[in-house]
This record gives structure tokens, sequence and C-alpha cells, in this order.
């Protein structure tokens, strides 16, 4: 079955888990549904992707004729009729998917992943800079950095390649002179433990 989990604070996010298998026994399709990746030869990204819009239908009220772009500096953006009305983000992994949804004025990022999925070193050594690699930590507190430095890469709508200059001053994280929060949630999905990271700007630096 599907799993919701609203959160009311004051960025008034609202949060949607979705798994593939139940997903893959819908008949209807969502709204939003790229045409380019529906036309993948890869069923796995189909499902994906379709699981993802999915999470996104009941949290958005979006309907056909809505558009989600991906826009530089601002994230996922869901307009209508050339109106921004929301911002969001979605995320996948093996077993299903997430989305979430902030009001137009309010950033926001997610990352999914196992609970127990492994970052080789290699890929660490891509997102984490100097002092973040001389910093002791275990596998799961560089899960989670991984996770909270792709959340605000995509709320701010840049891929990973600015993750060793997102950085964490004790309090919050740091990105393109703003300040975020990154929150986690716990969920099981199909049965296997996850954790979804959550990033929302909160605050301009001047």
């Amino acid at each position: 079955m599907l799993h919701y989990a609203p959160v009311s604070n004051q960025e008034s996010l609202m949060i949607h888990f979705a798994e593939h298998s139940v997903c893959a026994e819908e008949t209807n399709s969502p709204p939003l549904l790229d045409p380019k990746i529906m036309a993948s030869k890869s069923s796995k990204r189909r499902l994906h992707h379709i699981s993802g819009r999915f999470a996104l239908s009941k949290i958005s009220q979006a309907k056909e004729g809505d558009e989600l772009q991906i826009v530089h500096g601002a994230g996922g953006c869901i307009s209508r009729d050339g109106r921004i009305f929301a911002r969001c983000s979605i995320s996948h992994s093996d077993y299903g998917a997430v989305a979430v949804m902030t009001p137009p004025d309010v950033h926001v990022g997610v990352d999914l992943e196992p609970k127990d999925r492994k970052i080789s070193q290699g890929a660490l050594n891509l997102i984490l800079n100097e002092e973040e690699q001389n910093d002791p930590q275990d596998e799961h507190s560089r899960l989670r950095i991984w996770m909270s430095k792709e959340a605000i890469s995509k709320a701010l709508g840049i891929g990973m390649s600015i993750s060793k200059d997102i950085t964490h001053d004790g309090k919050s994280w740091m990105a393109k002179g703003s300040r975020w929060s990154v929150n986690r949630y716990d969920v099981r999905i199909s049965d296997v433990d996850h954790i979804a990271m959550v990033a929302l700007r909160i605050t301009e630096e001047t």
C-alpha cells in the first residue's frame, strides 16, 4: 500500500512515499509524466518515473496541462497557465519513490536511499570536501552527508558538481549563499528500511 506522511510546519512541507509494486498495478496514469522517459526502452526507468509522479500527484493536486520543470537555481517547479504554484522534488530507490512539495517561495529537495546503502570511496571522494574526508565518520554518517548534499543540490536545480561547496557549520548547511535545514525521515518501503533526507532553504545570507 502507499505510505502517506503529511508534515505540518512553518514551511508547509508535504511528503508522500509510494511502493513500485503498488504503482505497477495502477491502471490510471498520473499527471506530469515526461514523454521522453516514458518512451525509454527501460521498464525499470519507466516504473521509477511513474512511481515518483504518483507520489507527487497525491500531494500536489496537479492535473493534465500542468508542467513540471527543473529550473537552475530553483529546483523542481510545477506551473499552471505559465504561473508557478508549487516547488517539488522526487527521488527513487529500487523499491519505491518519494515526492515532496512546498509553496512556490520555499526551495525543497529530497533524496531517498535504503538504510544499508554503501557509498563507494571513489564516489565519496567526489562529493566530500577535504575537511569532511579527514573527519572520521562511520558509514551511516557518510551516507547521510551524501544524501543531504544530494537533496540540497536538487533543491537548487544544480547537479552534484557543487557538492564539495556544500558545507555544514555545526548548525546548518550552507550552499550558494543560502542556509539550509535537512531533516531525516525513516520509512519502510516494500519491507526495506529507507532514509529520506529533505532539504529546505531557511534563510538568505547577506
